[in-house]
């Protein structure tokens, strides 16, 4: 029996192999979270208030803007990134993996700023309609609902993004 007889054949699952599908599979569900958050911040319109002129919508807040900036832009940086990572992982290229670092950080950042701004607008909001009115009714409190729903699915976004700027420090090479 010949002993190298194992050792030549091929691993079906190295340790770069499951860092690459990982990152992939993470940079997938990140997509998924950014885009369920932007759904939901763009939807997101109180026309039941109490008084005549009394909708209001994202893009009137200063906190919502900033946050659906950072959706976007984080958003178009994940879909090149799962594309380009994808096309890497067929062809066997290991691409620039500062760019990517670099990549992974500053939008990590932007995602959890992001996600600040919206928690601080939707509290700031709810205090203010406190304050007009003891009794708010359903047609705000559904508002700040939907306004910690977006910020909540855009903080599991922001953690993917974490997860990834880690991955791709691993990947960089030691002497870096």
């Amino acid at each position: 029996m010949d002993l190298h007889t194992y050792s030549e054949k091929p691993a079906a699952f190295t340790a770069s192999r499951v860092l690459k599908i990982s990152a992939i599979a993470l940079r997938i569900l990140t997509n998924i979270f950014l885009l369920l958050s932007l759904i939901i911040l763009i939807t997101k319109v109180n026309a039941n208030g109490p008084f005549k002129d009394d909708t209001v919508h994202f893009y009137e807040l200063v906190g919502y803007r900033y946050m659906t900036a950072t959706i976007i832009l984080g958003g178009a940086y994940s879909i090149w990134q799962t594309m380009t990572a994808v096309i890497r992982h067929k062809k066997g290229y290991e691409g620039n993996l500062v760019l990517d670092y670099y990549g992974d950080k500053v939008m990590s950042i932007a995602l959890a700023t992001g996600s600040v701004a919206g928690f601080v607008m939707t509290g700031e909001l709810q205090r203010e309609a406190y304050k007009v009115s003891k009794d708010t009714g359903d047609y705000y409190h559904k508002f700040f609902k939907m306004g910690y729903a977006a910020d909540g699915i855009l903080l599991l976004g922001f953690i993917c993004a974490l997860i990834l700027s880690e991955l791709s420090s691993y990947a960089l090479p030691r002497r870096f």
